[in-house]
């Protein structure tokens, strides 16, 4: 059969953009005219698609919405990710990438503070509720872990909401309103240190957290908002390790004892993390070769044009497919995250990069030697498990 009809845009109508306060051209995501097709399973003809498809996928930080890239690596749940705007102010270029900065020094400043920043916080949140409801035959907000299970079994996406860094107004009554608005995941602190928790590029002094930032971490174990300690610094984390009574995530990172990077995880907290229930999710995307990429892209078309005589059906397999030449899934990170951690406690993260391309990382999982059992884990079965366990 022809797939003609297929290929035309598939948007939301104008009416339904202002009758939702969202203006044309709108970023936060978009379906685009695959949308009418990937998300059946015609052209699943991958020897693990089948299998991907019963997995819970999740993506512990999502960063961007863009349903289609979504719909197409069949992604089932998403921490997304946002807060407020900051302004790189550093003096001097970083050199070593393992050096820690000296206290008290600035290289980030947030825009926004005070009542302001509860604002633009605020703003965000709801925008991303009108988002959700424009969509809400593909996505829906997750309050609670059992809303996660509902959601997935409904056949959309479970979209946790996170706020990047604790910009909260040194106020814990602005940490519950937010929460109250649908916050369920925090991190203490993103680029800029905030005045409780230091990050991996700006200390306080001294550094580490607060004594509010204690008092910051018990209160989100109460009111059941999970902990992400992706972009603080060692200080922090291990400031946050100590006080917490529930477990922990690193929603995106690397591994510091391959990268040599002091933006990632240590094996020492890694494994910490680990040892309080947490999850550690690595950045799921490694960088192919040239020659890797060429290899890629040529056995996928080569196959495409085998499957497929009709040129508008291939034409429409050829979009629904990942079409991601680039980057291939870091198995050597995820070994080493397992070897440290256990494979209970790892997970995987896009950071809005090769969204697609996830559709294929179940096969490599299991191509690399992974069970079933285990690459599910991997897959997001971890990340759920985690967030039902704050709830």
């Amino acid at each position: 059969m022809s797939e003609r009809s297929g290929i035309g845009g598939n948007y939301a109508p104008n009416r339904d953009t202002q009758r939702l306060g969202l203006s044309l051209g709108h970023r936060l995501g978009q379906l685009d005219s695959t949308s009418a097709y990937v998300t059946d399973d015609r052209f699943d003809h991958g020897a693990h698609d089948a299998l991907h498809r019963r997995l819970t996928v999740a993506d512990s930080y999502s960063a961007i919405v863009d349903l289609e890239e979504n719909l197409r690596g069949r992604i089932d749940l998403i921490i997304e990710a946002f807060g407020a705007e900051e302004q790189y102010v550093a003096a001097n270029a970083e050199l070593d990438p393992l050096a820690e900065p000296a206290p008290g020094v600035k290289s980030w400043r947030p825009y926004f503070a005070g009542q302001a920043l509860v604002e633009r916080i605020s703003m965000n949140i709801a925008d991303h509720k009108r988002f959700a409801a424009a969509y809400a035959d593909h996505i829906e907000i997750a309050y609670a872990g059992a809303d996660i299970s509902k959601i997935v079994a409904e056949g959309k996406i479970a979209m946790v909401l996170m706020l990047v860094s604790g910009f909260i107004a040194d106020s814990l009554d602005v940490l519950a309103d937010f929460h109250r608005q649908g916050i369920r995941v925090i991190c203490p602190s993103h680029l800029s240190a905030t005045g409780w928790a230091d990050s991996s590029v700006e200390l306080n002094d001294p550094p580490g957290l607060s004594a509010f930032g204690r008092d910051v971490v018990r209160t989100c174990n109460e009111l059941g908002v999970l902990i992400d300690l992706a972009h603080c610094s060692d200080h922090s984390c291990r400031d946050i390790l100590e006080v917490a009574t529930q477990p922990t995530i690193v929603t995106h990172t690397k591994m510091r004892s391959l990268s040599e990077s002091r933006r990632d995880m240590p094996d020492e907290l890694v494994r910490r993390v680990a040892e309080g229930g947490g999850v550690v999710s690595i950045l799921a995307s490694a960088p192919r070769t040239s020659r890797e990429k060429h290899q890629a892209r040529r056995q996928r078309d080569d196959a495409l044009h085998a499957r497929y005589r009709d040129p508008f059906e291939r034409a429409c397999a050829k979009r629904a497919d990942a079409e991601t030449w680039a980057t291939k899934l870091d198995l050597a990170t995820i070994d080493h995250a397992v070897a440290i951690a256990g494979i209970d406690h790892v997970g995987l993260a896009s950071h809005a990069q090769s969204v697609p391309q996830w559709k294929e990382y179940t096969a490599a999982l299991i191509e690399h030697g992974y069970g079933e059992a285990d690459a599910a884990k991997i897959m997001g079965a971890n990340v759920v498990r985690v967030l039902q366990s704050v709830d």
